[in-house]
């Protein structure tokens, strides 16, 4: 079943949105397309429905009782998978609804795409679906509150308990890169972060914009703020986060984000920002990059050869493959040097 969004729909996704009704969260099929209607209105679900639903998990919190969808890569069909990347997309909502693209996404689409970061990299990749969108029953209303927060991390913990993951890779653009900022905070398990782009001082932008309230709608006292967390972050051994960013991003400014780098290292947290050419009119979009980033953090190279490799790559670059084979021959490079200085001193 497709969905096919007309004046109709669009006349009841306005009705939803301001009557705040929610409905069951659709069970997916590999090529249906993702319900504007779910994501303005938000949609619930029930344990005995999660249950029926491919590649899902039922999470529950004093707050919350959600059904949080993923689209993996085949490298999780085999069961045991020790260390994974997780990608989270950004805001799917604006002041007028649902974005226009939402809609010609669907899981099989974001299976796809889990696929060719893993074949590109190496590492098996997750795509997971923030609370009222992509198939996950909840509210997007509530980003960039606690309650997004606590719903992904039980998320997180559901996965790695049946996949039986021992470490995390992080990656999110714009709301999903200042949710991975706000997950770090939570989680003794994330061996790298990337954020993209991401609202990761979410007051400092609102101050900086002379708001009184984040573009949600959200006031100040509701908003769970990345930056504010960081005196919380008990990273894992050998923990890294990185920030990529464009200097001239139209959405969410380059001062925000620099902000929380500034706060981060005061802290004593590794936290390093790339500066990059974003793609769209905006120059928002820097996840192309973070992809790699994240991937190359995990598969052990060094913080100066990815801050090296990537200052000032665009977005859309032609060949991240290229840069892909140029990570795993450095890696290369590195273990052996690393098996020769040991074989040096025996």
């Amino acid at each position: 079943m497709k969905t096919k969004l007309g004046v109709g729909s669009s006349f009841l996704a306005a009705a939803a949105l301001l009557c705040g009704c929610s409905s069951t969260v659709t069970n997916y099929g590999v090529d249906d397309h993702f319900s504007a209607l779910e994501a303005t209105s938000g949609s619930t679900s029930t344990p005995e429905q999660c249950a029926r639903t491919m590649d899902a998990v039922w999470v529950t919190g004093p707050s919350f009782q959600e059904c949080i969808r993923y689209y993996p890569s085949q490298e999780f069909r085999k069961g045991i998978v020790r260390r994974v990347i997780v990608y989270m997309e950004g805001d799917f909502l604006s002041t007028s609804g649902a974005y226009p693209t939402y809609t010609d996404l669907t899981p099989g689409k974001r299976i796809a795409r889990a696929e060719r970061e893993q074949n590109r990299g190496g590492t098996p990749y997750l795509i997971l679906g923030r609370p009222g969108t992509e198939g996950s029953s909840g509210s997007q209303h509530k980003r960039r509150t606690q309650y997004e927060t606590l719903v992904v991390n039980a998320a997180l913990d559901a996965i790695k308990s049946k996949y039986g993951i021992a470490e995390y890779g992080l990656v999110g653009q714009s709301g999903g890169g200042g949710l991975v900022a706000a997950l770090i905070a939570e989680r003794r398990d994330v061996l790298c972060a990337v954020s993209s782009s991401g609202a990761t001082a979410v007051k400092h932008r609102v101050v900086a914009a002379g708001r009184t309230s984040d573009y949600t709608g959200k006031s100040m006292a509701e908003i769970w703020d990345p930056v504010e967390q960081l005196d919380r972050v008990r990273p894992m051994p050998g923990f890294r986060m990185f920030v990529t960013t464009d200097p001239t991003d139209a959405e969410v400014g380059y001062g925000s984000q620099a902000y929380y780098v500034k706060e981060a290292q005061k802290r004593g947290l590794p936290v390093t920002h790339i500066l990059v050419h974003g793609s769209g009119l905006s120059h928002h979009g820097t996840v192309g990059v973070g992809n790699r980033v994240v991937e190359d953090c995990m598969i052990g190279l060094s913080t100066q050869y990815i801050f090296k490799t990537y200052s000032g790559v665009a977005n859309d670059y032609p060949d991240m493959e290229g840069l892909a084979r140029k990570a795993q021959a450095q890696h290369d490079l590195e273990i052996r040097s690393q098996e020769a200085t040991q074989a040096g001193t025996r």
